[in-house]
């Protein structure tokens, strides 16, 4: 694997497109994201993927679903845990994109379509598949047929797209990875996918604050005897945050509304 600013080590998985937050839809590609087992050895991916489709193509996909943070369902806010893989434990997760065109098949979908891949971390930006690839815009590698009401007829492409940091890598135990967590949890960063489909362009942005907000959450709730105390102290570090200029006012409030909804302490 190809070293990465600050020691980070991109486990990819180039099998179609996305991501987002809000999503822009340009034309009739439908752009979803979530954070999914770790397709590399994670006994729960398959069901995750046949999920995902399914969903995609029926119109009930929810975004960032399966993230560590529950205040992220329904966004497509991200934190660092739905964002790094490893080889031991549970394997970790990775950011998905899922696309679904209707009315398509691979067959018509040929030499009409092209993805990109954009990070921003720390406000350095980062051509992704330039990078790693030798070029912007890449054919997406796997697309499929989907047959969505069982009548054997195709009613659209579906496709997907991983994308996840390598945690612990070449070490493997949970203090290295814990150490890399917490390293890059400190960091603003975003992702930018893009699809072209005849030239019109459809984007989809992930967005991460510079905040372990579980692990944050975590260490307020080791020592509250109740909910009003699990939010003093919440409201403490994020104020120190703010004052340090990590966050901003604004993104301090989203994080307490977060904690308020929490029912540590109740």
């Amino acid at each position: 694997m190809k070293h990465i600013t600050i020691a980070r080590y991109a486990a990819i998985a180039l099998t179609g497109l996305f991501f987002g937050a809000p999503t822009v839809t340009a034309g009739s590609v439908q752009l979803f994201v979530d954070a999914a087992p770790n397709a590399y050895g994670s006994p729960a991916y398959p069901a995750w993927e046949t999920a995902a489709f399914a969903a995609a193509a029926n119109g009930s996909f929810v975004n960032m679903a399966s993230s560590i943070n529950q205040c992220n369902v329904g966004t497509t806010d991200f934190e660092i845990e739905d964002e790094v893989v490893y080889s031991f434990g549970d394997l970790g997760k990775r950011l998905h994109w899922v696309y679904w065109i209707p009315g398509e098949t691979k067959e018509t979908l040929a030499d009409r379509i092209e993805v990109a891949l954009y990070n921003t971390w720390d406000g350095e930006l980062l051509d992704f598949y330039l990078d790693y690839y030798g070029s912007t815009w890449l054919v997406p590698t796997r697309l499929y047929d989907y047959d969505l009401d069982g009548d054997s007829a195709i009613d659209g492409v579906v496709g997907i797209a991983g994308m996840a940091w390598w945690g612990a890598f070449g070490v493997n135990t949970p203090e290295a990875l814990e150490a890399d967590l917490a390293e890059w949890g400190t960091v603003r960063e975003s992702w930018e996918f893009m699809v072209k489909l005849d030239e019109d362009i459809t984007a989809i942005t992930c967005n991460r604050l510079p905040v372990r907000v579980t692990e944050l959450f975590a260490d307020c709730a080791a020592g509250a005897q109740n909910h009003g105390e699990f939010m003093k102290c919440v409201g403490a570090k994020l104020q120190a945050l703010m004052k340090s200029g990590v966050i901003t006012g604004q993104e301090k409030g989203k994080i307490q509304q977060c904690a308020a909804h929490a029912t540590i302490g109740e």
